[in-house]
């Protein structure tokens, strides 16, 4: 959020504005460590101890020092190449324009990129939204790089090095997902879910894979039932705990509404900044302007259901944003109104405008609390839906290995009647199954996230939202 817009004033315009305003102008603010609640005001609660816990540290022995060590020379490695890996994982896109020797220099190193026993990966805890992200971009890079080299073995019928590369991507896959801890660790680790289930396909559709490496393949991804589920209750945890904590605690308290918003507007990560003198804003107040206990346990009432909803099952939680969520954040704005047009910055700043956004603020219980959760809050289900699609992934190939196991496309009923699974493959996206199609074009699909079966129409790689999420026999 931008800071709030500040009008300068000076001579007869300035001695006007502050009769107008009256109490509303202030004088220049004192700096911070002289700022205070009044007297006549009720310092607000102490923050108290979180009823959500913060996710813990995973148990291991971590290779992370160890790999960093060659982030440098992967990197440089890999920028030889003018194409983009990634999108060359799909097993439905081209193979990259490039031969298994002109790749033999990068991957040489992923043998001092593989976890050894009882090895897991700890990344780095978050200490609010400037956290740097240093080892995400390198363990994307090292899961590509398998999972090309793993698409080229195949194109030569190489298989062992390929089922080799492809589980030490799940396993890479695996500790990372529980490793990470916020919604942007959550985002790069499921892109190295992705890559490690891209090569899982790859697999499943070569012709030459043999019915006990397909058996335990598919052993490996039901052992990895519960991992998205895992997965969002360390991702959502920690976005509370590392984050949104870590920003209402950095928060001033302070009688001066622009100082809070000051600090609003750099997420408590510079240091506020008061009205320069001749400026015009909403004077100092004894309104309570945030309470810190009060703004964490309403987003933990906020977060709770998710987390609920989360650990039964591993599906989306359709609705609960909209009748859960929105509700209370509509009803903050409609409490902050003026108060909230102030602080954005986007419209004229008037003299009528400072003074209705006064009495909103003084009108409303915890206006900055208020104002950092309208602002801070995230669309729960489309964070919640980045790691379901990964376990829609996972899902549709535990489906099209039954079906190699079985020895054809059949129905679900009929892989479940065989033995191959214990029941047909959940949709995260819907409150039943997977979709399939037998015959020549035989594919699974989900319904992703409009909720509605649009006929499974393939979209190379499922590359950006398309109406299904379509993997291919």
């Amino acid at each position: 959020m931008p800071p709030p817009f500040r009008l300068p004033l000076s001579g007869a315009l300035a001695a006007s504005a502050l009769l107008l305003l009256g109490a509303c102008a202030s004088s220049p603010t004192p700096p911070l460590a002289a700022t205070s609640t009044p007297a006549s005001s009720p310092a607000p609660a102490a923050a108290p101890a979180p009823r959500i816990a913060a996710p813990e540290r995973p148990a291991g022995s971590d290779a992370l020092p160890r790999w960093r060590e060659h982030f440098g020379e992967l990197a440089a490695t890999l920028a030889d190449f003018d194409f983009n890996f990634i999108a060359h994982e799909s097993a439905d896109s081209e193979l990259p324009p490039l031969t298994i020797e002109q790749l033999a220099p990068a991957v040489a190193l992923l043998d001092r990129l593989t976890l050894a026993g009882g090895e897991t990966l700890i990344l780095p805890t978050l200490h609010g939204p400037e956290t740097p992200f240093p080892d995400h971009h390198s363990l994307r890079q090292i899961a590509s790089l398998r999972t090309i080299r793993a698409r080229l073995a195949l194109a030569e019928n190489d298989l062992p090095t390929a089922l080799s590369l492809v589980r030490a991507n799940l396993a890479q896959a695996r500790e990372t997902l529980r490793s990470q801890a916020g919604i942007i660790p959550l985002i790069h680790a499921t892109g190295v879910w992705q890559s490690a289930l891209d090569g899982v396909h790859a697999l499943a559709r070569h012709p030459g894979l043999p019915p006990a490496e397909a058996r335990a393949l598919l052993a490996e991804l039901q052992a990895d039932a519960r991992l998205a589920q895992i997965t969002l209750d360390r991702a959502l945890r920690g976005e509370y705990a590392f984050v949104y904590r870590v920003i209402v605690e950095r928060m001033p308290i302070t009688d001066d509404p622009d100082l809070a918003l000051s600090a609003v507007a750099s997420l408590g990560m510079a240091p506020p900044s008061p009205l320069a003198p001749g400026e015009i804003g909403l004077g100092l107040t004894q309104h309570i302007l945030l309470d810190p206990a009060a703004t964490l346990a309403a987003y933990e009432a906020d977060l709770a259901p998710y987390l609920a909803a989360i650990m039964r099952e591993a599906r989306l939680p359709r609705g609960l944003f909209a009748h859960h969520t929105a509700s209370t954040l509509g009803g903050y704005l409609r409490e902050l109104g003026p108060f909230h047009e102030y602080a954005s910055g986007e419209g004229e700043t008037t003299f009528d405008l400072i003074l209705r956004a006064r009495a909103a603020l003084e009108s409303t219980t915890n206006p900055i609390g208020k104002l950092l959760a309208v602002y801070l809050t995230p669309p729960w289900e489309t964070i919640i839906g980045t790691a379901l699609r990964r376990e829609a992934q996972r899902s549709a190939l535990c489906g099209l290995l039954a079906w190699r196991l079985h020895g054809r496309p059949a129905s679900w009923d009929e892989i479940v009647a065989a033995g191959h699974l214990a029941a047909p493959p959940a949709d995260p996206f819907s409150t039943g199954p997977l979709r399939y199609a037998l015959g020549e074009d035989a594919r699974v699909w989900s319904v992703y996230l409009s909720g509605e079966d649009d006929g499974g129409e393939p979209v190379e790689g499922n590359m950006g939202r398309p109406a299904d999420l379509v993997w291919i026999r």
